[in-house]
């Protein structure tokens, strides 16, 4: 079987990868508006160390993310008309480019003001050397556009996805929904059996 060969549907993992992003961001966005002030020498405090630790777990999870839509591609939809999977798939390369974008600006960022980086204060991770960069003050500005970009095109993503659902019912957003599992009713099977039974006794007389 070629892994690299394009699905119709997508996986567990892709499903598991998707949700779980979904999950981290909407505790992330609100962690970032709960955070006070920010300015030069001062320490970050809880609020500070929870989004940082939350923006690592996105970044790797959405390595892990990017390395399985590789190696795992799944083709666009055959209902959709060729304009709209296009769009699609410009839409999904530029969440992973944004995400990437947003994530590391805040690293950058926090390195810049030398605040040292742990995920939730249990593991360390380096500091980016840019303590005092001047390009690095000027990428680290750009966390916060980033953030919004990134917030005005999950909002695209979303609105395209219940308008599938609510709208055109055409099932899309079935495509990264948990499977149900298919219930085999044995009493409808069992009249069957019974009936070809004669005709399995005929055939042998």
């Amino acid at each position: 079987m070629n892994i690299m060969a394009k699905q119709p549907h997508y996986g567990t993992t892709a499903k598991v990868f998707h949700w779980l992003l979904v999950a981290l961001l909407i505790v992330q966005y609100p962690l970032g508006k709960l955070m006070p002030h920010i300015h030069r020498g001062m320490t970050p405090g809880d609020a500070m160390t929870f989004h940082i630790s939350f923006g690592i777990a996105i970044l790797a999870l959405m390595v892990l993310r990017l390395f399985w839509r590789i190696t795992h591609p799944v083709a666009p939809a055959r209902s959709l008309p060729p304009w709209q999977r296009l769009i699609s798939e410009a839409v999904h390369w530029l969440l992973y480019a944004l995400v990437f974008a947003t994530t590391t600006t805040g690293w950058i960022f926090a390195s810049e003001r030398g605040w040292s980086i742990s995920l939730f204060s249990a593991v360390p991770f380096p500091m980016l050397p840019t303590e005092g960069s001047l390009l690095a003050n000027a990428i680290g500005k750009w966390h916060g556009t980033m953030e919004w970009t990134l917030l005005l095109v999950i909002g695209a993503h979303v609105a395209a996805a219940m308008a599938h659902t609510f709208i055109f019912r055409d099932r899309i957003m079935q495509r990264m929904l948990p499977e149900k599992p298919m219930l085999v009713r044995s009493r409808r099977l069992k009249p069957e059996v019974v009936a070809m039974k004669p005709a399995q006794q005929s055939r042998a007389g």
